[in-house]
């Protein structure tokens, strides 16, 4: 059951110049979505007994400080203790990657890191890029995916999971999530560039455009290509089953929701996946990225009949992708 939202109301008196509380600290985490989700069984598993004496209102953010590492359990005797952890928790905000890896026993080094970048090397593709924005104005692409050449094979596809979103702290939420339900593994972070249909009168353009004709534009939006490799091939319905239910918008006014929560979240195995359908990808290889080509099978051949006489190394394969993606590939936006 979802909670709704929470309040987080607890504001510590300063200790020793400390002004830290649970809700800036939650704040500046941005993980207050992530404790709607929590349930009360939940929050009762997480929270040692020293935690009796928080506020109701109070025990599902340091709840979720727990799981995802940014506390220890011992912090939780006093307000005192807790505020000291929370200050120390909130100055190691920072740095910049390109790539990441973090244990689903460990995530905290992921929720103290401030950006993630490494998507404008892929746009040194050109050549790649021009051919398939062309494949576009053709009408025999939508849109395409690009990211470092073979980035998965760092995985096992038997236990792996791979999720697409532009947003960090939405990915942050997600692997909290993950980690809260005590799952085992590892998640691979990489840069990846989803590329889209933009035309005129469809809102802001977005940073990164290539113009096709006077009124169609190629939009190419950053975003992250997380891998969730599990110890068990089993916990990969226990995802799907999470994403559906706290990482998937069915309404505009939903609550209860990780934060950036998309119409489609989009998620594959390279494998059969109980509840996940299977659909064609045609990958072509270029030295700095790899174009990552979705559809349903009758548009396999019309797809690789345009690429094959082309320098681009071509490969086709299946995989098991998340049923509201593969709805939208069917024409339906949820």
């Amino acid at each position: 059951m979802r909670r709704g939202v929470i309040g987080l109301l607890l504001g510590f008196v300063a200790v020793g110049g400390s002004a830290a509380t649970i809700e800036a600290t939650m704040s500046e985490f941005q993980l207050v979505e992530l404790a709607n989700t929590f349930t009360d069984q939940k929050i009762d598993r997480l929270l040692p007994p020293s935690a009796d004496w928080l506020e109701h209102n109070d025990r599902a953010a340091v709840a979720v400080m727990l799981a995802v590492g940014l506390i220890e359990k011992s912090s939780v005797q006093n307000a005192t203790s807790l505020a000291q952890s929370l200050d120390r928790a909130v100055s190691e905000v920072g740095g910049t990657k390109d790539e990441f890896r973090v244990p689903l026993d460990d995530v905290s080094p992921l929720m103290r890191l401030a950006q993630f970048g490494g998507q404008g090397t892929l746009r040194q593709a050109t050549e790649l890029t021009e051919s398939l924005d062309q494949a576009i104005a053709k009408g025999v692409l939508t849109g395409y995916g690009l990211r470092r050449p073979h980035v998965s094979a760092v995985t096992d596809p038997q236990r792996t999971v791979i999720y697409s979103h532009s947003s960090l702290p939405h990915v942050k939420q997600l692997v909290g999530l993950v980690a809260s339900e005590g799952l085992k593994g590892r998640v691979y972070i990489a840069p990846k560039i989803a590329a889209f249909v933009f035309r005129e009168g469809w809102g802001e353009r977005p940073e990164w455009i290539n113009e096709l004709s006077p009124e169609l534009y190629v939009a190419q939006g950053p975003e992250m290509l997380v891998h969730f490799e599990f110890e068990r091939a089993s916990d990969r319905i226990r995802f799907d089953e999470l994403v559906t239910q706290y990482a998937k918008k069915d309404t505009e006014a939903e609550t209860g929701n990780l934060m950036r929560a998309w119409w489609q979240p989009f998620y594959y195995g390279e494998t059969p996946v109980q509840g996940y359908h299977e659909i064609h990808r045609v990958t072509l290889f270029a030295e700095q990225a790899e174009a990552s080509l979705l559809m349903l099978p009758e548009r396999t051949e019309i797809v690789r009949h345009h690429f094959e006489d082309m320098t681009w190394k071509m490969q086709a394969d299946s995989i098991w992708v998340s049923a509201p993606f593969y709805r939208f590939l069917q024409g339906d936006y949820k």
